[in-house]
């Protein structure tokens, strides 16, 4: 039905202004009506861009709840490849362990076998029958604390093969635990990996309805006030002509020599409106170009000690510079790094997150105070890694790329700035 609408107001229009193009001086009266038709073809438009500009703001509402949820589904899959990290981690440490007590079992059950492989060949006989065939006593008196120091150790020795038995069992129990944890985790993990790929779908979905719909409105009212324009500056020359006329005929009954003047007066004045004049030649528009920057290793330092030491937050390529033109009032108080969708985000020094939250037109937001009163700010990320208070390292991750806040590509906004001044942030960067 808008479509019918806005195609029976077009219509109308060119019609109108194809009219009035070839309106003799004496239509007036009818592009004046013309001109009405044309009003009230805008008005009706007007209507129908204000209902439709409701239905988009409710679409840009649900792209903003749909891009907190991404950020929220985000972090849940960043903290399950961390669990997932630390898992794989004590299942490594419980496999070494075990490879360890094995090692130790084998040992101690080689030097039992060997204590009694020793007794074996030392004789058969009972202690007992080895006493009576002693003679002296203090050869009797010997022989039995040596009997009693062998079986001592040889006791002592089969505790300690029970105890590492134990220990291997509670070893390898606990690594099965491990492995069924882990593979939970990755079913975990790919389970919120497919909804995140189906939130950035639906996002995508509704955010190109939204510039859609905008867009296409829009430009058929601009189209329209351009022609309403046209036509008003057309009924201005008819109105401008006609005056003209009867000035001309006023001033041919008063004297015929000035209506001659005036008539050579008029001629040259329509010769010289004939001419063609030349319309400067159009400049041709930049081809845009980015540099391509990447990160790379910062120390733990102040950040007010490493002025251009400090790694790019993420790799990627800057389409947006600093201090160039963002629109025909504003420029960038940052830079835009273009850079694929979930890359992570590096803090560029240690630091205090003093934001981290949702802004309109930044989307997820992260602000980090580092010494001095510095401040270093990411923005459009798909979701933030970090709370107000916690405190980073350099080249932590603190959030994904993404293009939240109503972006139409993946990027970073990045500024830097003393207290609230920005900081061209490429004087700070390597």
């Amino acid at each position: 039905m808008m479509k019918g609408l806005f195609h029976t107001s077009t219509t109308i229009l060119l019609l109108t202004i194809s009219g009035v193009f070839f309106l003799p001086v004496s239509g007036q009266a009818d592009a004046r009506s013309e001109q009405k038709t044309v009003k009230r073809a805008v008005e009706k438009l007007n209507t129908q861009i204000n209902r439709q500009k409701k239905e988009s703001d409710y679409l840009s509402n649900q792209v903003t709840k749909l891009e907190k949820e991404l950020g929220g589904l985000t972090s849940q899959y960043h903290q399950t490849e961390k669990k997932i990290k630390s898992a794989q981690k004590r299942l490594s440490e419980a496999d070494i362990k075990r490879t360890e007590l094995n090692d130790g079992l084998k040992q101690q059950q080689d030097a039992l076998a060997q204590q009694l492989q020793a007794m074996h060949t030392a004789g058969e006989q009972s202690h007992l029958r080895l006493l009576l065939m002693q003679d002296n006593p203090a050869d009797i008196s010997r022989n039995v604390e040596y009997f009693n120091i062998l079986n001592r150790h040889r006791t002592k020795k089969i505790k300690q093969l029970n105890t590492t038995r134990e220990k291997l069992e509670a070893v390898t129990e606990l690594a099965k635990k491990e492995r069924t944890k882990l593979r939970a985790l990755n079913e975990q993990l790919s389970v919120q990996k497919s909804a995140v790929e189906n939130k950035l779908a639906t996002r995508e979905q509704a955010l190109k309805q939204v510039k859609r719909d905008l867009s296409g409105k829009e430009k058929r009212l601009n189209k329209l006030k351009r022609q309403e324009t046209a036509l008003q500056q057309k009924i201005n020359r008819i109105t401008q002509a006609a005056n003209k006329k009867r000035q001309a005929a006023n001033a041919a009954k008063e004297k015929t020599a000035r209506l001659a003047a005036e008539k050579k007066r008029q001629q040259q004045a329509q010769t010289s409106s004939r001419k063609p004049t030349q319309k400067p030649a159009a400049k041709k528009a930049p081809t845009p170009t980015g540099k391509r920057v990447t990160t790379s290793r910062t120390p733990n330092k102040a950040f007010s000690k490493m002025r251009g030491k400090l790694s790019w937050p993420v790799s990627g390529r800057v389409i947006h510079k600093y201090s160039s033109r963002r629109n025909e009032k504003q420029k960038w108080k940052g830079i835009v790094i273009s850079a694929a969708g979930g890359s992570k985000v590096k803090a560029i020094a240690p630091g205090k997150v003093v934001f981290a939250d949702w802004m309109d037109g930044y989307g997820h937001l992260v602000i980090v105070e580092h010494d001095r009163n510095y401040l270093s700010l990411y923005g459009y990320n798909r979701a933030v890694f970090k709370r107000v208070g916690q405190t980073v390292r350099a080249n932590e991750t603190i959030a994904a790329v993404g293009n939240s806040g109503g972006q139409s590509q993946n990027a970073l906004y990045f500024e830097i700035r003393h207290r609230t001044a920005p900081q061209n942030p490429a004087r700070w960067l390597q």
